[in-house]
């Protein structure tokens, strides 16, 4: 099957756990053995929510993950501020936690590699790897640059395809189910209304608009409105203007 088969393979798989084989099968065939895709598909949503897939070592995703390097890794810094490639090589990883952890990576043979950032038209944020155990250097540099080009329209086709995937695992997190009148007074407040403006638009009482905000935040777990304003943007509950 050609490369431009396998796109539409992509494109046209509705079964998650079959496109992500395919996707897998697709970095082998273009010399990587292992890849990784995390999705951020909501603004402000937090790093530990991303949609994450991957054939990685489950051993190294739970050391990563236990470790929270998601906040060290300067190949995550990169896709968060750039849009282009970042191809690996020790000298990236500069600090002594940083080195630590390439070192514990290489371990379990993620050693060269290629990190692509994703940016998607809606504020979705993105990385795809695509990781070998082969030593960095000029071997690497050659191959890598016959495969980059069908590597970045790849990470085109993954972000187009899998984006649907990773909405719906987005839907899927534990959101608070709030009442009609809890969530007018969450936008507005969250536009900078005072209880008493509130209270005027809704035309109730402040009493009751304080009642509602408890609730709010009772049902975020959180203690002050701002608090509840942040989590409720971060879960995709309101956009703010």
């Amino acid at each position: 099957m050609s490369v431009l088969e396998r796109f539409h393979e992509l494109l046209a798989e509705p079964d998650e756990q079959a496109w992500c084989h395919t996707l897998f099968r697709m970095g082998k065939d273009l010399g990587f053995e292992y890849t990784l895709l995390a999705l951020v598909p909501k603004p402000g949503m937090p790093l530990e929510q991303a949609y994450l897939r991957s054939n990685y070592s489950a051993a190294w995703r739970e050391v990563y993950d236990r470790q929270n390097m998601a906040y060290r890794d300067p190949t995550v810094a990169h896709c968060l501020q750039r849009t282009t490639s970042l191809v690996w090589s020790p000298d990236i990883f500069r600090t002594a936690e940083q080195q630590g952890m390439y070192e514990e990576a290489c371990a379990f043979g993620l050693r060269s590699g290629v990190t692509l950032p994703i940016h998607g038209p809606r504020g979705e944020v993105g990385i795809l790897c695509f990781v070998n155990d082969a030593q960095p250097g000029r071997v690497f540099l050659r191959d890598l640059q016959i495969q980059l080009p069908a590597l970045s329209l790849l990470r085109d086709v993954v972000f187009e395809s899998g984006a649907t995937f990773a909405a719906g695992a987005a839907q899927a997190i534990n959101i608070p189910r709030l009442t009609e009148r809890e969530l007018e007074c969450l936008k507005w407040i969250a536009i900078g209304k005072t209880t008493w403006e509130v209270s005027r638009i809704l035309g109730c009482a402040e009493a009751t608009v304080n009642f509602h905000v408890t609730n709010l935040r009772q049902k975020f777990n959180v203690g002050s409105r701002r608090e509840a304003i942040v989590k409720a943007v971060r879960l995709g509950v309101i956009e703010l203007p």
